[in-house]
């Protein structure tokens, strides 16, 4: 209940319990929150970091962005307004946030529906429906990712040909690199009991799609019919960017991408994101000059559309015990 008498230290760990929800990238959850009495800290676990796929911490600045906004989210179904401060030590890089609760408010219907969509969010790399997100919800995506502090550019038909050759390109790069195959199957095929790596049924099976989808199994046989049905013919992509390519302007794309995931959720459609094109130089060069126009820094590809209602229910993607990545720390 709004303006309810309650210990902030409790408040803030919940809603930093429930911002473990979010995605992040190979599932590497990359955070850590520690709870103080008055306020909460968010830092980037570069023990997590994907030193092969993401060796700037693009990626891992992102995923800890939408736990951000999650937590924000959280804070503001609770009954309070988040106040956050963004990279408040800049002698610490490490410390990516600190969120304290500010005045006591009545939750919003917008915001109790963000809260719900936050519990059953997840990326759907499955084949969609044949039939295509109407342009007024892919409107209110660019509007949410506006407010969140970053931009979505809606890739136009004669667009998806460059981002097909950048995500080709950037696993043929990837791909080679014996450090980033190793990298990919330890962290994608760990101990699900742990809460980390990636069940099967979130993986993509193989299929002919206009945009290829990320091979999480290399080494398995992916031979397609010799006449696949393409799928995907009416997803639609975009290009989540910002202004500048530095980590508080990433941080700021995650709270923006969160944003975005739970309107998809909202709207009724499905995403599933691409990093890939973003890991390799050339390629995310390529997306900024002929995606973007020179517009902006590109941090994530997004792929959305339809859930398709033939497709089997879908795994759930584990998450690692709130112990390990929420700490309390003692009051003095």
């Amino acid at each position: 209940m709004a303006g309810q008498a309650r210990d902030p230290q409790s408040i803030l760990r919940e809603a930093a319990a429930i911002a473990s929800l979010a995605p992040s990238i190979h599932n590497t959850q990359p955070w850590q929150w520690l709870v103080h009495e008055h306020d909460t800290e968010l830092y980037a676990d570069r023990t997590r970091q994907l030193l092969a796929t993401d060796p700037d911490g693009r990626s891992l600045t992102l995923s800890c962005g939408v736990a951000l906004q999650h937590a924000q989210v959280a804070l503001r179904a609770a009954g309070y307004l988040p106040d956050v401060v963004r990279l408040p030590d800049l002698e610490d890089e490490d410390l990516l946030a600190r969120v304290t609760l500010g005045g006591a408010t009545a939750p919003s219907a917008e915001c109790v529906r963000d809260y719900q969509s936050m519990l059953i969010r997840h990326m759907d790399r499955r084949p969609f429906a044949d039939r295509a997100p109407s342009e007024a919800a892919l409107r209110e995506l660019t509007a949410a990712a506006d407010a969140g502090g970053a931009h979505l550019h809606l890739v136009r038909p004669e667009q998806v040909t460059t981002v097909t050759m950048a995500v080709g390109r950037a696993g043929e790069v990837e791909q080679s690199e014996p450090a980033y195959r190793r990298e990919l199957h330890d962290w994608t095929h760990r101990d699900l009991d742990s809460g980390e790596g990636l069940p099967a049924g979130v993986l993509p099976e193989p299929a002919a799609r206009r945009v290829p989808i990320r091979d999480f199994a290399p080494d398995r046989d992916a031979a397609l019919p010799d006449e696949p049905a393409l799928a995907d013919r009416y997803a639609r992509y975009a290009v989540l960017y910002g202004d500048r390519d530095d980590p508080a302007h990433w941080l700021r794309g995650g709270e923006a991408l969160g944003a975005v995931l739970l309107g998809v959720v909202r709207l009724g459609l499905a995403v599933s994101p691409y990093s890939d094109p973003i890991e390799v130089l050339a390629t995310r060069q390529l997306i900024a000059r002929e995606v973007l126009s020179g517009l902006g820094a590109p941090y994530l590809v997004l792929r959305l559309g339809v859930a398709s209602p033939e497709q089997p229910p879908r795994a759930r993607t584990a998450r690692r015990p709130v112990a390990d990545t929420v700490v309390p720390v003692p009051r003095d």
